[in-house]
């Protein structure tokens, strides 16, 4: 009698092993998937008994895995799993990028404004005398597309330089081609008073400012003293 108890015992414990092991399937780990393409994990997984599964709702920027191959997965690697279980991966879609904006125009501020807005920083900024005024070119031309905080090298111009000129010694000469010769070239006229003076004929220059051999630029206003049509007073 006794005898018959242990034998059912022992076949009902070996049949319970039995099931659980059909049931449960064989436990082993999961393998590691990362940055592997999506075939390669599966096939990878196939070998263990395992499933993959891509979710496209988890696809995520990576800066380190390439796009198209998996950025993590659920179980983890080397998580205990079962044979015929399915393991959830998730992709990269590569480097976030940015499209590189156009500056080209805008003041050295407002284009630095820009640029961090668009996650990206000023680099290095040259200066030239080009003509124009502000950004004139950038180092990342625009509609390139940039990884954050990629650094835009920008070149500024401040306009031309001044040109000087040494103004002529013009006492003595006529007011009205004097003035028709330096307004042709694109100088301003300032004050122009009349002054009698004994011996110079009427619209004779008698001083002008800047004096001659001064210094002068198309952003100086020229002013003269000229003689007027009236006699010197008796």
């Amino acid at each position: 009698m006794i005898y018959a108890v242990v034998l059912a015992a022992v076949l009902l414990a070996v049949a319970w092993i039995s099931f659980s092991r059909f049931v449960l399937g064989k436990s082993l780990e999961a393998p590691d998937l990362t940055k592997l393409s999506l075939e390669e994990a599966s096939a990878l997984a196939a070998e263990r008994g395992l499933h993959v599964v891509a979710d496209p709702g988890r696809a995520d920027f990576s800066e380190d895995v390439p796009p198209h191959k998996v950025r993590g997965q659920v179980p983890v690697p080397k998580t205990e799993v079962k044979s015929g279980q399915t393991i959830k991966v998730f992709l990269s879609l590569g480097p976030r990028t940015i499209r590189v904006p156009e500056v080209s125009g805008m003041t050295p501020r407002t284009a630095t404004l820009a640029l961090a807005k668009a996650g990206l920083k000023e680099g290095a900024v040259s200066v030239s005398r080009l003509p124009g005024q502000g950004v004139v070119g950038q180092g990342v031309a625009p509609g390139t597309t940039a990884t954050p905080e990629t650094s835009v090298d920008l070149l500024v111009t401040r306009g031309a330089a001044d040109v000087a000129y040494v103004m002529p010694d013009l006492i003595g000469r006529d007011f009205e081609r004097v003035k028709t010769a330096f307004e042709a070239r694109g100088f301003r006229m300032g004050g122009v008073k009349s002054q009698s003076y004994e011996g110079a004929a009427a619209g004779t220059i008698l001083r002008q400012y800047p004096q001659a051999g001064y210094p002068v630029t198309l952003k100086d206003t020229l002013s003269f003293v000229v003689a007027s049509a009236e006699g010197p007073p008796s």
